[in-house]
């Protein structure tokens, strides 16, 4: 196993496909999706058209259900927001401390 770490910040459409494609090309050190947000990757497109249509429950729009993230082990961190970036040392700081 890679000792290498890769930290995703976002968790969009964009951020959550990043941290998928690392697993699907065979990363296999550590990866972690931050967002600040208080739910796990979602489709905004999706969301804005069935969810806030009542067509579709919340859920729909999220790229993959817990248990997938947890299989691919990807931590992702929800209501997680960085406020810190250190490049030298390649790290980010994490509004509630510590470091990634």
């Amino acid at each position: 196993m890679s000792d290498e770490t890769y930290v995703v910040v976002g968790g969009g459409l964009a951020g959550g496909r990043v941290a998928e494609t690392l697993r699907e090309e065979g990363f296999d050190g550590d990866v972690v999706l931050v967002t600040v947000e208080d739910r796990p990757p979602y489709e905004r497109p999706v969301l804005s058209k069935g969810y806030l249509l009542g067509a579709e429950p919340l859920t729909s729009a999220y790229l993959h259900e817990a248990a997938w993230w947890r299989d691919h082990a990807i931590d992702v961190r929800t209501e997680t927001m960085v406020t810190g970036l250190r490049p030298d040392d390649r790290l980010l700081e994490p509004e509630d401390g510590g470091t990634l």
